[in-house]
């Protein structure tokens, strides 16, 4: 697991919040998808292999985050806006390379304009689209219909060059109201339709992982106003994340542990530990039951 706490500029370029704060003079501003890449390298230096990143919209629509993904040759599944702009297939750039940039339209312009991926999926004709299921976990599989083309996202042609072509996954959900979502796909022109799907929802994991985090470990529970304690309570609900998943792949005879059941079982002993600390709350306990019972009679 890696994390990084994000703090907005105001923090990090105020003096006295950061002192109030006690946030390192080597904590500096960066944008979340700095963030984001400075885990990918610390998990690789780490030794840890990475087959693919996967991420929502707030980062597939940064196209450093791509270009630097492709630079480390790391296959990505990113969510992208409905307005992200891409030409289809890949287009021929009038211009010539031993000229100076050009600076309209006609000199150095592509030969396609480029499409919303919104609009372009629109435009799809209904024999593009396959219905296509997948599995998330142990839950029953989920069903939406779903089409890919290859693109090239318009982002890099005035520095006469083209980012890599790529797949756009287009998902369109059962029903008239359906949600709609798009990905950039970097797998192989020879990858097939469930590959790309199955890579771009493998984001479920993820984001299971950080809801149980949230839910079962107390993740969000933090309510300190130091960056150290940010980073003390991380650490701790990671150790104890890690420490019940272990739990939970050890084997045994019976069915493997739950978060829920492994909650309940943590909040009985805490709870136990409370009365045994508290002998008073035990007999508040049995006078407000006494006073219940006898409202009721």
């Amino acid at each position: 697991m890696g994390a990084s706490l994000y703090l907005p500029e105001a923090w990090t370029s105020d003096p006295a919040r950061r002192a109030s704060a006690r946030i390192p003079a080597a904590v500096t501003f960066q944008e979340k998808w700095r963030l984001a890449l400075t885990l990918l390298r610390r998990t690789r230096a780490a030794g840890i292999t990475l087959t693919a990143v996967v991420a929502d919209a707030e980062y597939g629509d940064n196209s450093t985050l791509r270009r630097t993904l492709h630079r480390l040759q790391l296959p990505y599944a990113l969510g992208i806006s409905p307005t992200l702009t891409v030409f289809r297939g890949t287009p021929t750039l009038r211009v010539d390379p031993t000229q100076p940039r050009p600076r309209n339209r006609r000199a150095g312009w592509p030969d396609r304009d480029p499409l919303g991926v919104r609009t372009l999926s629109d435009s799809l004709a209904p024999r593009a689209w396959r219905r296509v299921a997948w599995r998330n976990g142990t839950n029953p599989p989920w069903e939406a219909d779903f089409a890919a083309l290859r693109v090239t996202p318009a982002t890099d042609w005035r520095q006469r060059r083209f980012a890599p072509e790529i797949w756009l996954l287009c998902e369109r959900g059962l029903g008239p109201t359906g949600r709609r979502r798009h990905y950039l796909v970097s797998l192989p022109p020879t990858a097939s339709l469930p590959q790309l799907v199955r890579l771009a929802h493998q984001r479920w994991a993820i984001e299971q992982h950080y809801q149980d985090l949230k839910t079962e470990l107390g993740l969000d529970h933090f309510e300190g106003r130091s960056y150290p304690g940010w980073q003390h309570h991380l650490a701790i609900s990671a150790v104890a994340y890690a420490f019940l998943q272990t739990e939970r792949m050890r084997p045994r005879d019976g069915p493997r542990l739950t978060f829920p059941q492994a909650r309940a079982f943590v909040q009985e002993i805490f709870t136990g530990l409370l009365f045994i600390s508290r002998p008073q709350y035990m007999r508040w306990m049995r006078e407000a039951e006494q006073r219940f019972h006898q409202l009721r009679i």
